[in-house]
């Protein structure tokens, strides 16, 4: 009867292919889950950028930073002359490190003389 009997299981060349497979598909996954992290990282200190940029900037200051708010985050504030008489350029910089490298936002503006 052994030698009538119908197999039935999977064999370990069936086995290795699949955990292959698996093993495949699950390192897909977390590289979009790393790629997701990092541009939601990048993203939200872009905007944390942005958003001190335009509250916490000091005018009449030349360069400072957040503190607590945003650390190691520096700002600098540009004013220049423009053409037009009364009309002033003004450009904060902010300068953060991310992931080994120096990123920068700027936020310019104009404002009237009063």
């Amino acid at each position: 009867m052994i030698a009538g009997r119908d197999r039935t299981g999977f064999s370990l060349v069936e086995m290795v292919a699949a955990v292959a497979i698996f093993s495949v598909s699950v390192v897909a996954t977390l590289e979009v889950f790393t790629l997701c992290v990092r541009a939601t990282t990048a993203s939200l200190n872009h905007s944390r950028a942005a958003l001190l940029a335009q509250e916490e900037v000091i005018p009449g200051s030349e360069q400072g930073d957040f503190g607590e708010a945003f650390l190691n985050a520096t700002w600098t504030l540009d004013v220049l002359e423009t053409e037009t008489e009364g009309l002033y350029e003004a450009q904060a910089v902010v300068s953060w490190p991310e992931r080994g490298k120096d990123k920068t936002f700027a936020l310019t503006t104009l404002m009237a003389e009063r």
